[in-house]
C-alpha cells in the first residue's frame, strides 16, 4: 500500500557497467523481430539512462527464440559479431550509479542475432538478443543500476559472454563514510523468519522530500525511498524509511547509500534471522469493532487499538490515511500491551485507515483497520 519495493533474497546483483575496453564476443544467430532483454529470475530490472532508454529493446519474458518466443533455426556465425565497452563514468563512488556505453557490430555479410549475457561476479543479470545488419555497428542497451555503498574500496568483475566467447574487466568502487545522523532501529536485530523491518535514517543530505535514500540487502540493490508516503513519513518524522520482510534463515546485511550533493554516506544493520528470533508486534483488539464507518458525518471520529509485542518493546503506531496518502499521526505505545487512539476529523468516502504497528527493533505490522464509507 506503500509503495514500497519488496524484496527478492538469495541473491547478489551489481550494477553493470565498467571500463571493459574492447572485448569481441561471437554470438551469431539468425532470427527476425526487434530487440529482447530478459532480465534472470535471480537479478533484477536494471535502471537505464535517458539516452539508453531512447534505444529500440523491448522488455519481455524469458525467451529464446524469434517474436513468438518459439525456438528458431540457429547459427554460429563465428567472427562475425563484435562487441565493446566504448564510455563510463567509472570509477564511481559507492551509492552512485555507474552508467556504460556499448556497442554491438555485425562485420559479416548477412544480418545477424546475436545473443549476449551481461554478467557481475559471474552472475547472469540480463541476456540481450538484438538484430544487427551486415556491416552496421548499433548501440547495445546494457543498462546501469545503482551502485552498493561500501565501507572500504573494492571491486567487481564485470562480463558480456556468449555461447563462444568471454570478456571481462575489473572495477573499482570508492568508499564511502558513515553517516553523522541518527538511524533506527539498532544495528543487529534478531527476528523470525517472514518478519518485516522498518528501517530509518536521518541525514542533511536527504533532500527536502527524503529522497537521496538508496537501500540494498547483501549489496544488491533492493529500492528507493521515494513516492508520496516517503514523502509525508519525511515530512512528519524528518526520516527517509524503507520496510523489508526476512523471508529465509540466515544473516543478511542492510545498508543506505545516502546520496548527497557533495558526497555519499552509508549507514549499515545487520539482521539475524532465526526460528528463535523476535516475531512482529500484533494487533490484538479496536475499536469501534466495524470494519466500515461513515466519515466523519457526525462529528469527529475516534479510534482505539490494542496492541502487543511478545517481547515486551512495543515503540510506535503510525496511524494513514489511505488513498488521500495522508500521515494522520504517530501514537507512542511501550511494553508488551498498550491502546494506541487517535482523532479523525472528517476523512474521505472510500478511504481505508492504515496501521503500522512498530517495535523497537523495527519488526513492523500493517493492517487496514477500518474503511470510510
Amino acid at each position: 500500500m506503500d509503495g514500497t519495493n519488496r524484496p527478492r533474497l538469495g541473491r547478489r546483483s551489481y550494477l553493470f557497467g565498467a571500463t571493459l575496453g574492447v572485448g569481441t564476443l561471437v554470438a551469431g544467430r539468425r532470427y527476425s523481430g526487434g530487440d529482447e532483454t530478459t532480465t534472470d529470475p535471480a537479478g533484477q530490472e536494471p535502471e537505464t539512462s535517458a539516452d539508453q532508454a531512447e534505444s529500440e529493446a523491448d522488455t519481455t519474458a524469458a525467451q529464446t527464440g524469434g517474436e513468438d518466443g518459439t525456438a528458431t533455426d540457429q547459427e554460429d556465425e563465428a567472427g562475425d559479431v563484435s562487441f565493446q565497452i566504448t564510455a563510463t563514468n567509472a570509477p564511481v563512488r559507492g551509492g552512485d550509479e555507474l552508467e556504460v556505453v556499448a556497442e554491438v557490430e555485425n562485420t559479416g555479410e548477412t544480418v545477424l542475432r546475436p545473443t549476449i549475457d551481461s554478467l557481475v561476479d559471474g552472475q547472469r543479470r540480463t541476456t540481450i538478443t538484438t538484430t544487427v545488419p551486415p556491416g552496421e555497428t548499433k548501440p547495445l542497451d546494457i543498462g546501469s543500476v545503482r551502485t552498493p555503498p561500501v565501507a572500504e574500496t573494492g571491486t567487481l568483475t564485470l562480463g558480456l559472454e556468449s555461447e563462444t566467447a568471454v570478456a571481462e574487466r575489473t572495477v573499482e568502487i570508492l568508499a564511502v563514510d558513515e553517516v553523522a545522523a541518527a538511524q533506527t532501529p539498532a544495528r543487529e536485530i534478531t527476528v523470525q523468519p517472514d518478519t518485516s523491518i522498518l528501517f530509518d535514517v536521518e541525514s542533511d543530505a536527504l533532500d527536502a522530500y527524503g529522497g537521496g535514500a538508496y537501500w540494498f540487502v547483501d549489496d544488491a540493490y533492493e529500492g528507493h525511498s521515494q513516492g508520496v508516503w516517503n514523502a509525508a513519513y519525511y515530512s512528519h518524522q524528518n526520516a527517509a524509511y524503507w520496510r523489508h520482510t526476512f523471508d529465509s534463515t540466515g544473516t543478511y546485511e542492510v545498508t543506505v547509500a545516502i546520496d548527497g550533493d557533495e558526497q555519499n554516506a552509508r549507514a549499515s544493520w545487520t539482521v539475524h534471522v532465526t526460528p528463535t528470533g523476535t516475531a512482529a508486534p500484533a494487533i490484538n483488539g479496536k475499536r469501534p469493532t466495524a470494519d466500515s464507518l461513515e466519515a466523519g458525518r457526525d462529528g469527529d471520529l475516534e479510534f482505539e487499538l490494542d496492541v502487543t509485542h511478545p517481547e515486551g518493546d512495543l515503540e510506535r503506531v503510525v496511524w494513514w490515511l489511505g488513498h488521500a496518502d495522508r500521515l494522520l499521526g504517530v501514537s507512542d505505545v511501550s511494553g508488551a500491551a498498550d491502546t494506541a487512539a487517535l482523532t479523525l476529523e472528517g476523512g474521505c468516502h472510500g478511504c481505508p485507515i492504515i496501521a503500522w504497528v512498530i517495535s523497537t527493533d523495527g519488526t513492523i505490522t500493517e493492517e487496514q483497520v477500518w474503511l470510510l464509507e
